[in-house]
């Protein structure tokens, strides 16, 4: 395949609405399976810090961006701090049965002679619970409840009130238990030093308990005065952050709703309302929205998902997430490829029912992301394209926000969203419905964009003699600064 037809395949997929992240691991880090990864229809990649080298990622993100340059298609990368997961230590054996109404306990230090003497990586957790507090083991299949504390804090003495088998090194986690450790580690610190010297697009916060996590990392990433500013992605996955929920979406840029730990943390069955509810409120306050976790999980082996896999994705377009996620799926899974082209397939089906949004019944408390008179622009925009039934809304844009207000309206319309500038380019790859377009046309006239999307749109096959765009920009193309809308027919 040539450069010329792989970028017009890319250029074409990125039409598709819903937004697709992969994860990278063995299964990926080629960069032949990288390019037809983007070919198929992957926007970002997300780079889980939880493993391997920086000397590695390096490697990776070398690779991606020399890749997006190839196909002139902009690519994002979210960098995922791992955050203060908890593991278990060695277990004598490497695993131990853990029977309803058994005893176990928790001990200071790293190691253990005794396969009910339990330790972990997070020495805090003897001080932080108390009796009455449940740990869950082994993605929540076991459970046991806390009856004593020493009272010289070596111990806690624990109940198995779920049965199951735990091996060593398997996650624990604490539900309703206030952690006494910060939100970002020192390795996270580190971590995130790498990534703002690689100017990484998005920066995933692990764990998120209350919206001051979020602005920690905020002047956190703030002292380091980077090159390129990263949008923050608060993953919810404990119950203290869906109760402190409102604050921690007004301090964040983006949210992912981390099904993985959320399904431990809380109860299982409450999972998918609070996905729901989590989307539609991002939703409303013009937030981008991934979910992520297990969403093909099947595929790690089978070459096609089972029917509840596929109801699941497409459930969530529907509901308005901004961006799926695969995580093993492509990370170590038999099947990469397959995954992110039927993760494309089921988009592109469901996002038919997706409903676009009545600009006249939008709540003013709802467009606090955007400037009054860049909402009444998009607004009309929207408008006068779904009634003109236009092909394309070509947006020029500086920061990407008037891309975002479109993006938000869930429009049938696709977007073409122009900029000069590399970080807002990959940036709006987040964005519901928007294809970003990394050119310096929109430094000159809009006689000069309209002409380059034209002949674009003609050598793509995106339009033809007829067809109706729609341009709307924050431009100073008339020597002062302007909102406008312009509509074109081309001839």
């Amino acid at each position: 395949m040539t450069t010329v037809s792989s970028s017009r395949a890319v250029i074409r997929q990125k039409l598709v609405k819903t937004r697709i992240i992969a994860t990278i691991g063995p299964a990926s880090e080629s960069a032949e399976m990288l390019r037809e990864l983007v070919v198929s229809g992957v926007d970002i990649f997300r780079l889980n810090f939880a493993h391997g080298s920086h000397a590695w990622l390096s490697e990776l993100v070398l690779k991606i961006r020399t890749i997006s340059a190839e196909l002139e298609c902009p690519v994002g990368i979210l960098g995922d701090l791992s955050g203060p997961k908890i593991r278990l230590g060695a277990i004598v054996g490497d695993e131990v049965q853990c029977n309803e109404g058994a005893e176990f306990r928790f001990i200071r230090g790293n190691q253990s002679d005794v396969p009910t003497d339990l330790t972990c990586t997070y020495e805090p957790l003897i001080d932080d619970v108390k009796p009455g507090d449940r740990i869950l083991l082994a993605d929540g299949t076991v459970a046991m409840v806390v009856v004593e504390k020493d009272s010289n804090g070596g111990w806690i003495r624990c109940l198995v009130i779920q049965s199951g088998k735990v091996r060593s090194r398997q996650g624990v986690n604490l539900p309703g238990v206030a952690l006494s450790t910060p939100s970002v580690t020192e390795k996270d610190r580190k971590d995130l030093e790498w990534a703002l010297q690689n100017q990484i697009d998005f920066i995933g916060l692990s764990f998120v308990r209350q919206a001051e996590d979020i602005r920690d990392l905020h002047r956190l990433i703030a002292s380091h005065n980077p090159k390129v500013v990263p949008l923050i992605v608060a993953k919810i996955e404990k119950t203290e952050a869906i109760d402190d929920l409102e604050n921690i979406l007004d301090a964040t840029d983006a949210v992912m709703v981390a099904r993985g730990d959320l399904g431990v943390e809380a109860e299982i069955s409450r999972v998918p309302i609070l996905q729901k509810l989590i989307i539609r409120r991002c939703n409303e306050l013009r937030i981008p929205v991934i979910t992520a976790t297990q969403m093909l999980d099947s595929m790690q082996t089978n070459e096609l998902p089972t029917r509840a896999e596929v109801t699941d994705v497409a459930n969530a377009v529907i509901d308005g997430t901004d961006a799926v996620m695969l995580s093993g799926e492509t990370a170590i899974g038999a099947h990469p490829l397959q995954c992110v082209r039927m993760m494309d397939r089921i988009a592109v089906e469901a996002e038919s029912l997706v409903v676009s949004a009545d600009p006249a019944h939008l709540r003013d408390d709802e467009d606090r992301r955007a400037r009054p008179i860049t909402e009444a622009v998009t607004r009309g925009t929207i408008a006068a394209a779904e009634y003109l039934q236009a092909d394309l809304i070509v947006v020029a844009t500086v920061t990407g926000r008037t891309a975002l207000a479109l993006s938000r309206m869930r429009s049938k319309v696709p977007v073409l969203a122009f900029t000069d500038r590399e970080d807002v380019a990959r940036r709006m790859c987040l964005y519901w419905g928007v294809t970003p377009i990394l050119n310096q046309v929109v430094q000159q006239s809009a006689d000069a964009l309209l002409q380059y999307v034209i002949s674009w749109g003609r050598k793509n096959d995106v339009l033809r003699s007829g067809s109706k765009l729609i341009i709307v920009g924050h431009t100073n193309w008339l020597g002062e600064t302007h909102d406008l809308m312009m509509v074109h027919v081309v001839p």
